[in-house]
């Protein structure tokens, strides 16, 4: 799943491609890829505008168009992007909705989950204009230990690792990074918030600014200046999806086990 590192380098490597571009073609291959709006509708909005900026808004790439709405795009468990130059360039596995400048170039968003085998995956959406729930983006210089704090406070029981995944209280953040952050921060993921001390706190936030900025600049190493052809590797994780193996601080085995729902890893010679 992209999550904010991965989506604000998407956002990067696409302003260049897109912003100040006229769209001149919008194709949705899969009508359930939209929310609240149809497909007719869908298409008139988006159709033959410029885009003006595209960002990350949370976990959502956002697209803002000229004298238009606010296209909104969630890639969920699978979604994918392509960049393609040319209109013979190679079909993506399983298209769902494409935007094309007026050249040929087109954003092709792709997401296997549509697949018909595969009907009980969370699929990517798009809207206009969502309003979405979210809580305080990491990167907001309003996201200081102090707020860290009164989110641990706010749900009693909650272990950290919720706390940080949940997109109300917490925008941007999923199992891979909340993964990374607390095993930088030296944390169990099912340690209570609530009963944190000030020091974990302090440490669960400092790794967050940590680990957010070096995995995004790992990402815009592997992506480069290269086509978007679907996820960048995630290779640089220490802990997400290495159970077993050794952990690169304590050497450990890394650990894996069921936490409300989802998969959390972690090294329990390290992590308290």
């Amino acid at each position: 799943m992209a999550e904010l590192p991965e989506l604000t380098v998407y956002a990067e490597a696409l302003s260049p491609r897109l912003a100040g571009q006229r769209l001149a073609a919008v194709e949705v291959h899969a009508a359930r890829v939209l929310r609240g709006v149809t497909v007719e509708d869908f298409v008139a909005a988006v159709a033959d505008r410029r885009i003006a900026t595209v960002a990350r808004r949370g976990k959502t790439l956002a697209f803002a168009l000229e004298g238009g709405p606010r296209l909104d795009v969630h890639l969920m468990l699978a979604g994918e992007l392509y960049w393609l130059e040319t209109p013979d360039a190679a079909r993506p596995p399983q298209p769902v909705l494409t935007l094309a400048r007026a050249d040929g170039a087109r954003l092709v968003f792709s997401d296997e989950s549509f697949d018909l085998l595969k009907p009980g995956e969370a699929k990517m959406w798009a809207g206009l204009d969502r309003r979405e729930r979210g809580g305080l983006d990491p990167l907001d210089p309003a996201f200081t230990v102090a707020a860290l704090q009164k989110l641990c406070a706010r749900n009693k029981l909650w272990p950290i690792k919720t706390v940080l995944c949940d997109q109300r209280l917490i925008a941007g953040l999923g199992n891979a990074y909340a993964d990374e952050i607390l095993w930088e921060a030296g944390v169990r993921p099912r340690r209570t918030a609530s009963l944190m001390a000030a020091d974990e706190i302090a440490r669960v936030h400092a790794a967050t600014g940590v680990t957010l900025a070096a995995a995004t600049a790992a990402l815009r190493e592997r992506l480069g200046t290269g086509p978007l052809r679907g996820e960048p590797k995630r290779d640089f994780l220490r802990v997400h999806h290495r159970a077993r193996k050794p952990c690169p601080r304590c050497g450990a085995r890394i650990g894996l086990e069921t936490l409300r729902g989802r998969s959390a890893y972690w090294c329990p010679g390290c992590q308290r």
